[in-house]
């Protein structure tokens, strides 16, 4: 009998560092340990109210049943009325799949369009995900490199594109470095997807939780075509809803949506009724709650700059959105794992290392915990560097 084996695939796809995080923060926390988290993707902000009541309402009818699996023409119709409200662009309900989070979306999309040899270009850093799923999905991932700084411009984005490019992927604000992509860079990569017959993909999931009065570029300002362009969102982070596990997809390309409509099918079947009802209530009830989780994030963000200033020897910039910095920590120890580990053992801090989103030297550290956290927080992180040796630049 031959021994058995796992899949080539199974053996080339690694963890998720950032779900492993909170696995081990979890872990030390239950053990008593008074660790400081700042290392997850979860608001400290209670669910909507509309939410609350919408699944309780749906579990007193005790009638919880599988519902259709692109999604529930209730939740449709709600985010057709997002998608409007918030892009100015009039779509159907056949032009949606809801999803697993945006996270299943995203994946949907790379299975309807990848085919092995295929490649798929997008910048660093990246959210940890986005080669994993490439891979899974038969494709090769063009990791793009900024030059200078934590932002590629977008002729060298172009430079990436080649004969083999399917699709381009950008994530804006970026998730881990809270850094926004301007218009102009927006309607060249828009313009650029178009000239080259590839689709784009924009990962929108913190697109309104933006600082200092920003707005989003739309890309739908810039497209013509509008067959090649894919926008996924959800409800994890605008209305800190990370459990309800409910995102989705829109594009006025039909045979797209259709097509991640059926891997959908042959995989989770569908999604969660309670879920389903939950997120259409939260995005078609009282919005205010949005803005008051992106005050809560400024204020805390603007707490994180103030601690961070404190550390000498580290280079931050300052976050447009999201709830993450992304600060280089390099001449401290440029590999970030090690140096991750360093401060969960020595101050009892989790943070994210910076070579999970393809820069090393570089630690992600989110704002999304309580104020005292993340004073705390940096101030252990300030104490434990202080008995490291400095590298030379």
């Amino acid at each position: 009998m031959s021994d058995l084996t796992l899949s080539s695939r199974a053996q080339s796809i690694g963890d998720s560092p950032t779900l492993k995080i909170n696995a081990l923060a979890r872990a030390l926390k239950k053990e008593g340990k008074p660790l400081i988290h700042l290392g997850g993707g979860e608001p400290v902000f209670p669910a909507p109210e509309a939410a609350v009541k919408a699944i309780v309402a749906k579990a007193e009818t005790r009638k919880i049943k599988y519902t259709p699996s692109s999604g529930t023409p209730e939740l449709k119709e709600a985010v057709v009325k997002y998608t409007l409200d918030n892009y100015g662009k009039k779509v159907g309900p056949e032009n949606i799949i809801i999803s697993a989070g945006a996270k299943q979306a995203l994946y949907n999309f790379l299975l309807s369009v990848v085919n092995p040899g295929d490649e798929v270009v997008f910048p660093a850093p990246y959210w940890v995900s986005y080669p994993e799923m490439v891979k899974m999905a038969g494709g090769t991932p063009v990791i793009v490199r900024p030059s200078k700084g934590l932002q590629i411009t977008a002729s060298e984005l172009a430079a990436a594109v080649t004969d083999k490019t399917k699709a381009i992927l950008l994530n804006s604000p970026n998730n881990p470095s809270g850094l926004i992509f301007d218009a102009p860079f927006i309607e060249a990569v828009v313009k650029l997807a178009e000239e080259k017959n590839i689709f784009l993909l924009m990962d929108d999931i913190y697109h309104k939780l933006v600082f200092d009065g920003k707005i989003c570029p739309n890309p739908y300002d810039y497209s013509v075509k509008g067959q090649n362009l894919v926008i996924a969102n959800g409800v994890s982070k605008l209305y800190g809803l990370t459990g309800l596990r409910i995102g989705w997809a829109v594009s006025e390309n039909r045979s797209l949506i259709s097509a991640m409509g059926r891997m959908q099918a042959q995989s989770t079947s569908c999604n969660c009724d309670l879920s389903e009802a939950a997120a259409a209530a939260a995005l078609l009830g009282d919005q205010a709650c949005i803005g008051d989780l992106r005050s809560l994030l400024e204020e805390n963000r603007n707490v994180l700059l103030r601690e961070l200033e404190q550390i000498p020897h580290i280079t931050v910039h300052k976050p447009q959105g999201t709830f993450y910095s992304f600060a280089d920590f390099s001449r401290y120890n440029p590999d970030s794992q090690a140096l991750a580990q360093y401060l969960l053992e020595k101050a009892l801090v989790a943070v994210v290392p910076g070579k999970a989103f393809g820069m090393d030297g570089h630690l992600r550290i989110s704002f999304c915990a309580s104020q005292d956290s993340i004073v705390e927080g940096v101030r252990r992180i300030k104490r434990a560097l202080e008995n490291l040796s400095l590298k030379e630049d």
